[in-house]
């Protein structure tokens, strides 16, 4: 028997339970916050091509887009492991030391490569991505809409696909009204609301890099948005203006358990302002992309703000993120985004 301190770091191991049954090849790194990690196959390659495959002969996605996940980590088996497909351009998002090692096996099932990784999952994990030329950016599509995507300075990997039917649905409810996108970053939601027949859009964030590929983006479908750098607190305490539709699509506000209070606090007080800054009849479309907060509640911290603001608030759709971000019944933490669009009468 191998002892584990013989077993280096980032090695593929068979993982047994305590009653010694097996459960699944994984990962072993004891420096990592998740010292194992439970893999569906111990041959990677095809378990990422078996994703492929799903979003592209299952899914159908390549009919609707040129932009979609390939690989959602747990919720394909391949823990540690995010792809996202950008037309010509497969971004993979290393959160593993043992996919880090075995890079090189997945390249061959993908297109031209650009390989991320956060540098405190680097330094936790124990490696470092050696200096690599970033691509060119890329325009995609989605629904008719297209977007730059820029890989040198913009979030995750590049764009939120993830967002993709909840920004189709928006497109839907905003014909002949007024739209406010909150934490737009590129657009994507400000976008489809001038796509779907939107009287007046407004988009506002702090991101002065974000905003300007998201004015890029205007320009390139030829849509009429009014651009604010601003925060989202001060915006919504001194807008005069009133919104038929708010939406409020802030970053990840709880990165960890330590900020979850502090994230809780922010989620309620932002959606407050929102609800406030209302009309009777108008809509708030909500989201959080932060795992460590439930869903239900997530819909409690909305629903208090309505009671607070002496709002009554009308619930009609729950959702998520779109289907090629499955979730595993092993990890349904992987389940993270959601979105909650109410009627504040």
């Amino acid at each position: 028997m191998v002892r584990r301190s013989e077993v280096e770091p980032g090695t593929l191991v068979d993982i047994f339970d305590k009653k010694g049954i097996p459960l699944g090849p994984g990962f072993y790194n004891p420096r990592s916050e998740l010292a194992v990690r439970l893999l569906r196959s111990a041959e990677v390659a095809n378990s990422l091509q078996e994703a492929i495959d799903f979003r592209e002969k299952t899914l159908r996605l390549p009919d609707t887009t040129n932009c979609y996940r390939l690989c959602h980590a747990e919720g394909d088996g391949l823990s540690g492991l995010i792809v996202d497909r950008y037309d010509t351009v497969d971004v993979v998002e290393i959160h593993a030391l043992g996919m880090y090692k075995l890079l090189d096996q997945l390249r061959p099932v993908l297109r031209k490569v650009h390989v991320r990784a956060n540098s405190e999952v680097q330094r936790l994990e124990g490696f470092r991505l050696p200096p690599h030329e970033v691509p060119e950016n890329v325009i995609v599509e989605e629904n008719g809409v297209q977007y730059h995507v820029d890989f040198k300075g913009g979030h995750k990997t590049g764009f939120f696909c993830d967002q993709r039917d909840n920004r189709l649905f928006l497109r839907g409810l905003v014909g002949g009204k007024s739209v406010l996108d909150l934490c737009t970053y590129t657009g994507g939601f400000a976008l489809n609301a001038v796509k779907g027949g939107a009287t007046e859009v407004a988009a506002v964030d702090l991101d002065e890099v974000a905003l300007e590929t998201a004015r890029k983006n205007a320009k390139l479908n030829r849509a009429q948005i009014e651009f604010r750098h601003a925060d989202l607190f001060n915006y919504l305490k001194q807008m005069k203006q009133n919104f038929d539709v708010i939406v409020v699509d802030p970053p990840k506000l709880a990165p960890n358990r330590e900020e979850l209070f502090r994230a809780k606090k922010k989620y309620f007080d932002m959606n407050l302002l929102a609800v406030k800054a209302l009309p009777p009849g108008g809509i708030l479309v909500s989201f959080s992309c932060s795992g460590l907060i439930s869903e239900e509640e997530f819909l409690g911290m909305i629903s208090g703000a309505g009671k607070q603001a002496r709002r009554e608030m009308r619930l009609f759709r729950v959702a998520g993120a779109g289907a090629d971000h499955p979730v595993s019944n092993r990890y349904p933490e992987g389940r993270y985004l959601k979105a909650a669009f109410h009627q504040v009468l």
